[in-house]
C-alpha cells in the first residue's frame, strides 16, 4: 500500500455533545420529545440520491428515501422498501419482492422507480457513483457498456418484471451485493416527478419526492433544513419523531454555544472544545470509519522513488497527531480497511486478521525517515525536493496538515508548499490531478472491504494518484472470483 498512499488516522464519528441542553445524553426520540434540533457543520449539496457524494447530503437523503433494504441500530442488513428477495443457485439473480410502499404523494413506490433510478445513476456522466454499478461495486451485468452512456442505459441488467418484482442480474457472484442497496445510488426514483423537474430534481425540497420515514419541508440553502414525519411512510407506527430541525453552523464553538442555550441537541466538536466539554455528561466518542491518508501523485516523477513515499510515510508521529493535535477520539490507521467495517466468515474482523502498515512508533521512525529521504535524494540526484500539499482549511483536515508540515520539515532537504482550498475546490483539484500530496478521506459505502480497496484499483474513478500495481489487481480479481467465502 505504501507505493499509492500513507494512511494516517481513522477519524471519529463523533466527538460531541449529545442529548438535550440540561446534560442528559439521551436522544430527542429516547427522551419521549417530539422534535429534534441538529446542528451540522455542512449544508446539504444535493437531494438527488442518484448524483449526491456528501456524507452530509446521504444523511438526509436517508432520512426521505429508503432502498431495497436498510440498516438497523446494530449495523444489521433488514429489510425496507423490499419485503423479501430471493436469489438464484447460482448466485447470480436476484429478485426481490417489494411491500406495499407510497411516495409522499401518494403514488405507489414500484420496481419501475428502481430501475429507472439504477440505469440513471449508472449512464449519467457527471454521476460519481457510476462505477459502484459495476466490477468495482455491485458487479452488475452490462455495467460496462452502460457506465457513462445514457444511450446504452438499458445495457445494465435490472428489470421491473411487475410493479412488485425487481429482477437484478450480476456478472458474477458478489456477496456484498445486498449490503450495497442500503445505499443512496440505488435508492428509488420517481420517473414522472424527476422528468418533471428536469435538472432542479433534488435541489429544493419542492423538487424532492419522499418515500421515507420524513419529508423534506424548507430548505434554506446555507442555513436550515426542516423535516416532518412523513405519514405516507409505509412504517410511520414506528417513527417516534414528528420533526426534525438542522441548523447549519460551520463553527463548532458556535454550535457547541447552541447547545448550552438549549437550541440544538447536538453539536460535533473539534479539538480545541475537547478539554471544555470532555467531562460533560452528554459528551460521547464513537469510532468512526473515515480513513483518512495522504495521496501520493505518482504522476511527479519524485514520487515514483519509493524511498521518497517511505520517508514521507514514517515521518509523522501519528500517535501525537491523533492524541495530542486532533483529539477527537481517531486513532492510528493500521491498514487501509479500517475497524469495525466487517467480520470474516470466521466471524473476526477483518482488521484483527489482516497485516497492518508503518506499526513502527517513536523516534527511530523519525531516524528511519531521514535514512530513506537521504536514499531518496540520492536516487533522484537532488538535494533538495519541493513538493505541493493540498488540504482543506476546516477541521481536522486544517490541523492535521499544519502538524504534517511540522513533521515534514524535519527531513533535511524537503521543501512542502501548503496549497488550501475549500472542500468542493480541493476535490476538483485533486480530480485533476493537479497537486503532489493531498489530505484525503474515504469512507466506506458498504460494509464489505472492497469498499476501500477498490479506490486504490488502476484505473478506478476515485484512484487520483494514479496508484498502478498490477499484483494488487491480480490479488483482488482472485478474491472476486474465489469459490468460497473463506478462500475470499
Amino acid at each position: 500500500m505504501n507505493k499509492g498512499s500513507k494512511l494516517l488516522w481513522t477519524g471519529a464519528l463523533a466527538l460531541s455533545l449529545v442529548g438535550c441542553s440540561s446534560g442528559t445524553s439521551d436522544t430527542a426520540a429516547s427522551a419521549g420529545r417530539k422534535t429534534l434540533n441538529l446542528a451540522k457543520e455542512n449544508d446539504v449539496i444535493t437531494m438527488d440520491s442518484t448524483l449526491a457524494t456528501d456524507g452530509m447530503s446521504f444523511e438526509v437523503i436517508n432520512m426521505t428515501i429508503e432502498g431495497l433494504e436498510t440498516t438497523d441500530e446494530n449495523g444489521d442488513i433488514v429489510p425496507a422498501l423490499a419485503e423479501s428477495y430471493d436469489v438464484s443457485e447460482d448466485g447470480l439473480t436476484y429478485t426481490f419482492h417489494l411491500r406495499d410502499a407510497s411516495w409522499d404523494n401518494g403514488d405507489p413506490v414500484t420496481a419501475a422507480d428502481f430501475e429507472y433510478a439504477w440505469k440513471d445513476a449508472a449512464s449519467d456522466p457527471t454521476s460519481d457513483y457510476a462505477y459502484i454499478f459495476g466490477t468495482d461495486g455491485a458487479c452488475i451485468k452490462g455495467a460496462g457498456e452502460a457506465m457513462g452512456n445514457p444511450e446504452n442505459k438499458d445495457a445494465l441488467a435490472v428489470k421491473a418484471k411487475d410493479d412488485k418484482t425487481f429482477v437484478v442480474e450480476l456478472e458474477r457472484k458478489t456477496p456484498y451485493f445486498v449490503s450495497l442497496t442500503t445505499f443512496p445510488p440505488f435508492y428509488p426514483v420517481n420517473e414522472a416527478f424527476a422528468t418533471e423537474q428536469g435538472e432542479q430534481y433534488g435541489l429544493s425540497a419542492d423538487t424532492l419526492m419522499a418515500c421515507g420515514p420524513f419529508k423534506l419541508v424548507n430548505w434554506t440553502k446555507g442555513n436550515s433544513l426542516k423535516l416532518e414525519k412523513n405519514e405516507n411512510y409505509w412504517g410511520a407506527d414506528d417513527v417516534a419523531l414528528e420533526e426534525i430541525n438542522i441548523s447549519i453552523v460551520p463553527e463548532p464553538s458556535s454550535a457547541a454555544l447552541a447547545f448550552e442555550n438549549g437550541t440544538t441537541d447536538y453539536a460535533r466538536l473539534n479539538s480545541s472544545l475537547v478539554d471544555k466539554y470532555k467531562d460533560n455528561p452528554a459528551y460521547k466518542s464513537v469510532l468512526g470509519s473515515f480513513l483518512w491518508y495522504l495521496q501520493y501523485n505518482l504522476d511527479n516523477p519524485d514520487l515514483q522513488n519509493e524511498n521518497l513515499r517511505k520517508a514521507l510515510a514514517y515521518v509523522v508521529d501519528r500517535d501525537n497527531l491523533t492524541q495530542n493535535v486532533l483529539k477527537d477520539g481517531s486513532i492510528p490507521a493500521e491498514g487501509f480497511v479500517t475497524r469495525q467495517l466487517s467480520n470474516g466468515p470466521d466471524g473476526k474482523d477483518y482488521r484483527e486478521t489482516t497485516e497492518g502498515f508503518f506499526l513502527e512508533r517513536g523516534e527511530d521512525t523519525k531516524k528511519l525517515a531521514q535514512e530513506y529521504f537521504e536514499k531518496a535524494k540520492k536516487e533522484l540526484g537532488k538535494d533538495e525536493i519541493t513538493l505541493r500539499f493540498l488540504f482543506e482549511p476546516s477541521d481536522p483536515s486544517k490541523s492535521a496538515a499544519e502538524f504534517m508540515q511540522s513533521e515534514f520539515a524535519s527531513l533535511d532537504g524537503l521543501n512542502i508548499e501548503m496549497v488550501s482550498q475549500e472542500k468542493n475546490v480541493r476535490l476538483k483539484t485533486q480530480q485533476n490531478g493537479d497537486f503532489d500530496l493531498v489530505l484525503t478521506r474515504w469512507g466506506p459505502d458498504y460494509a464489505d472491504p472492497t469498499t476501500y480497496l477498490n479506490v486504490l484499483v488502476p484505473g478506478g474513478s476515485f484512484n487520483f494518484g494514479k496508484y498502478d500495481s498490477d499484483e494488487y489487481k491480480k490479488a483482488l480479481d482472485e478474491a472476486a472470483n474465489a469459490s468460497t467465502d473463506e478462500a475470499r
